[in-house]
């Protein structure tokens, strides 16, 4: 899907999945021939995960930790700092 498909289902706005896309919390897309982003669902789980995390009064910072920590498909989670985990309701971030 175009970045503008994703805006709107993840409910933020293009440039907030561009500045995700340069701080690293989320992968650069794959571009068409035309040159458009062309983003996957993976992408949009992410951004409702960065939206919940943030709800939650996550920093960007810790986002990225709990990126790192979460699991992906065909790749189990690792642990992240128990301090981090346990701050400001993770538990209920993980979900998808």
């Amino acid at each position: 899907m175009k970045i503008g498909e994703l805006a709107k289902s993840a409910e933020v706005g293009v440039e907030t999945i561009r500045f995700y896309e340069k701080e690293g919390l989320l992968p650069g897309a794959a571009r068409t021939g035309s040159g458009y982003r062309d983003f996957g669902p993976e992408s949009l789980r992410r951004l409702r995960f960065i939206r919940r995390a943030r709800d939650l009064g996550f920093t960007l910072a810790e986002i990225g930790q709990l990126r790192i920590a979460a699991p992906t498909p065909g790749r189990s989670a690792s642990a992240p700092s128990p301090k981090l985990a346990t701050s400001r309701g993770a538990s209920t971030a993980w979900s998808a």
